[in-house]
């Protein structure tokens, strides 16, 4: 390692002399672990400007925790839960949430000592392959980026709970939201972020209270269902008509897809850290809290799902997309319970959007680590006064529109 290298210890060197002497460099260089200042230019080193470190710890803290759950957890477990009955579904999120806790136990260790904008596309090109990072910018942004649309078509559709207004008035009502939360100061966004989290926190907090009063028959039709639906139909459901240890491993299988996807956004506080205020401190709190939202919001709520309903009921996969669908919704209107499901439909359709606008914010952030790494034109990562790479934020935003083809489709069946 050159002596002008050692003199400089808050710079990091760019990729290009070998992922070895990166890492010797970090290794005989503590100090970035506690000098941020010079790690601050490498922010959008590419691009017109730079993003700003804006975002406190508690913002960041409940972008950890709440940040990306949606209609997956609320709705969309309905489905697995049908094909692969109480202990399925809970193994699957129990082996996804295992593996999840392991990689976020890795990024966030990275994200504290290296809070650049981009976080592991950019380790990617950095430590392995500028080639590597490409791809796996281009298919992580295009996951987050896409699944603005799924969001917003499926807040349009449960919309359609209490009303018969027009998908397309609440797609583009969601839409402009979207974008103007994005385009504002990041601090907002994350004040946007810790509201709709303490929304979701108290909804599924109220929903393991109601699960419990249900399955100990305090419901208004005071039957107590305890761990029925273990024994009768069983812990294992025939998974499209296979019987037997073949067909409840494909159920299984199938229960893992779903929960892949309710787990998605767990990982976006490393995305933080480029504009968190002190990463060093608060991307470690946060990647600790993760373990918590796994436990409680899908672990506990695959367990409280496999205790409620019956996964042969077959509203869970009726197909409606709103709370009809929902396998909490259905165990309470069968308790009798009248108020609770346009309550919890609500809570959900607010979940949607929020995951809609992370989704955003994430997709522009990958733009942006990829002027950074110059693998994109720079005008990409042009940034206003206030750090809004609004231009990364635009493109991210343009592929939300997509959700109106769910409107053209509806129209045609």
């Amino acid at each position: 390692m050159a002596a002008a290298d050692i003199k400089q210890p808050g710079a990091i060197r760019p990729s290009g002399n070998g992922s070895q002497d990166a890492i010797e460099e970090i290794r005989h260089n503590p100090t970035p672990l506690y000098d941020t200042s010079k790690l601050e230019l490498e922010l959008n080193v590419g691009g017109q400007g730079s993003t700003q470190r804006r975002l406190r710890d508690y913002q960041v803290t409940m972008i950890g925790f709440c940040s990306g759950i949606g209609t997956g957890l609320f709705v969309g477990t309905g489905a697995a839960y049908a094909k692969a009955g109480p202990a399925g579904l809970l193994l699957a999120f129990c082996v996804v949430g295992a593996v999840l806790w392991c990689v976020m136990q890795s990024i966030s260790e990275l994200a504290t000592v290296i809070p650049t904008a981009g976080s592991f596309p950019h380790w990617t090109t950095r430590f392995i392959d500028p080639a590597v990072g490409f791809s796996l910018a281009i298919s992580y942004g295009y996951c987050y980026t896409i699944g603005i649309a799924s969001e917003i078509s499926a807040a349009a559709v449960l919309v359609s709970y209490w009303s018969d207004i027009t998908p397309a008035v609440v797609i583009t009502v969601s839409l402009v939201l979207i974008l103007a939360i994005n385009l504002c100061n990041v601090r907002l966004y994350g004040e946007t972020e810790v509201i709709s989290g303490a929304i979701k926190v108290l909804c599924f907090l109220g929903l393991v209270i109601v699960s419990i009063v249900i399955t100990s028959g305090g419901g208004p039709n005071h039957k107590s269902i305890g761990f029925k639906y273990w024994h009768h139909p069983g812990a294992w459901v025939d998974y499209d008509g296979i019987t037997g240890s073949t067909g409840h491993f494909l159920g299984f299988l199938s229960a893992l897809v779903n929960a892949s996807y309710s787990f998605v956004g767990v990982e976006t506080v490393v995305i933080s850290a480029a504009e968190s205020v002190n990463p060093h401190r608060s991307i470690p709190k946060a990647a600790n809290r993760v373990t918590y939202r796994i436990g409680f919001f899908y672990i506990l709520g695959a367990l409280l799902i496999g205790i409620i309903v019956d996964p042969r009921n077959s509203d869970l996969i009726s197909g409606s997309g709103n709370a009809n669908s929902s396998p909490w919704v259905i165990a309470i209107k069968q308790a009798g319970i009248s108020v609770l499901p346009s309550i919890v439909n609500a809570c959900i359709l607010i979940s949607a959007w929020s995951a809609g606008s992370s989704y955003c914010w994430v997709g522009s952030r990958m733009i942006v680590a990829m002027t950074t790494d110059r693998q994109l034109p720079q005008i990409f990562g042009r940034t206003w006064s206030n750090g809004v790479p609004w231009l990364a934020v635009i493109v991210a935003w343009l592929f939300g529109p997509l959700a109106y083809l769910s409107v053209f489709m509806n129209s045609i069946s």
